[in-house]
């Protein structure tokens, strides 16, 4: 609350409200695993599906997953690995008012469409093991539900009127760098960006 004028504290607004909201949030998932070995290698499949249902805003959201992993058999040990799938995060309370006080109960879930492709890579180095991993990802945001932060106080739209993406990399090796003590060093880099609609 401001302003303070060295003895008061003024309100310059505040809202009051009674809401009284009783939902209920169904969820359910399936997933299976399959491991191929062939001449060139191991070759493993893992695919999903994930429902929920919330009452609150009669929304059914599906989720589909899956992974590739690709093990070569090669004399270093190298893993690759590809993974897709969406996936939704659902609002929070705060999430579900508009700057105003009032409660949009049409508010969807944030919705992400991800792409991942990892590589890992495990060698020996001055008589020791070390992995070194690198990771890159692309993120198709939509359904977004921006805010602005006003001091320390986090004001969300209330709407779902943004998409966006996150794209990047991270590199990670980890190992005992120094001889008996497990340590790493990590470079991430990343991109993203936001488009208000209206």
């Amino acid at each position: 609350a401001l302003p303070y004028n060295g003895q008061t504290i003024e309100l310059q607004k505040s809202y009051n409200a009674d809401i009284n909201t009783q939902t209920t949030r169904s969820t359910a998932f399936i997933q299976d695993d399959y491991s191929i070995y062939t001449n060139r290698g191991k070759i493993a499949l893992s695919g999903g599906l994930r429902a929920n249902y919330w009452t609150f805003n009669h929304e059914l959201l599906i989720s589909p997953r899956a992974a590739f992993v690709f093990e070569p058999n090669w004399p270093e040990r190298v893993m690759f690995r590809f993974a897709t799938g969406i996936y939704y995060q659902s609002p929070f309370v705060k999430e579900l008012h508009t700057p105003d006080g009032t409660m949009n109960n049409d508010i969807k879930a944030q919705k992400s469409i991800q792409y991942v492709f990892t590589t890992t890579y495990t060698f020996q180095a001055l008589n020791r093991s070390f992995k070194l991993s690198s990771e890159f990802y692309y993120k198709q945001l939509s359904q977004l539900n921006p805010y602005n932060i006003d001091n320390v106080r986090i004001v969300y739209s209330g709407k779902n009127n943004a998409k966006g993406y996150a794209t990047g990399a991270d590199f990670k090796i980890n190992g005992e760098i120094v001889k008996g003590l497990e340590s790493w060093a990590t470079l991430s880099l990343m991109k993203t960006e936001e488009n208000l609609l209206d």
